[in-house]
């Protein structure tokens, strides 16, 4: 049975400043990306290694993931003078991106997951990825069990397609993910 992540705080805040630095450059970064970038580096490190990056709490959203925490964090580093979230005028509307006020030092997050999380900005803001341009997120699994306002378990990273699941299809996630739920809250029994 998995133990119940604990959300750190500080690497989240380092995962924010990080992630805004280095898509300081990029035309089409913007809040909604390093929400993805953070949910990815997230969920696909969990899957990858079985534990969290932040632990930080995701909600599924219409059009995407957004950080449990993210407006907490976010004014806490605005008001410590790291970050700004400033208003870019990007073809026909607004778009909102963090940008970093001070060097930082990032000693929470390691190299190996620093490298890690580049190479979901690649896939995501410099490569202008599939899971973006084509909507292939919202065809995972998860995205179709869940609906909005709900929080995306991590376990769902185990649960990923690229094929738009049928009826029955859902109807099994559903219940392999209540069963293990069940399991991981002690109340259930593994079939």
């Amino acid at each position: 049975m998995q133990e119940k992540l604990s959300f750190d705080k500080e690497t989240f805040k380092e995962m924010i400043l990080y992630i805004s630095e280095r898509c300081k450059d990029e035309a089409r970064f913007s809040k909604t990306h390093l929400f993805k970038i953070l949910h990815y580096s997230d969920l696909l490190w969990y899957g990858h290694t079985g534990k969290a990056i932040s632990g930080e709490v995701y909600i599924r959203w219409e059009h995407g993931q957004i950080p449990k925490h993210f407006e907490e964090v976010s004014t806490e580093l605005i008001n410590d003078g790291l970050l700004q979230i400033i208003e870019k005028p990007y073809f026909d509307r607004i778009q909102l991106r963090s940008t970093v006020l001070k060097e930082t030092p990032f000693t929470r997050l390691s190299k190996e997951q620093r490298d890690f999380i580049d190479t979901i900005i690649d896939e995501l803001v410099v490569h202008d990825a599939t899971y973006v341009s084509k909507g292939i997120s919202h065809s995972d699994l998860s995205w179709q069990y869940l609906n909005n306002k709900d929080e995306i378990p991590y376990e769902t990273v185990f649960f990923r397609r690229k094929v738009v699941p049928t009826e029955e299809t859902l109807a099994w996630a559903k219940k392999e993910i209540e069963i293990y739920e069940k399991c991981k809250e002690g109340t259930g029994n593994a079939v």
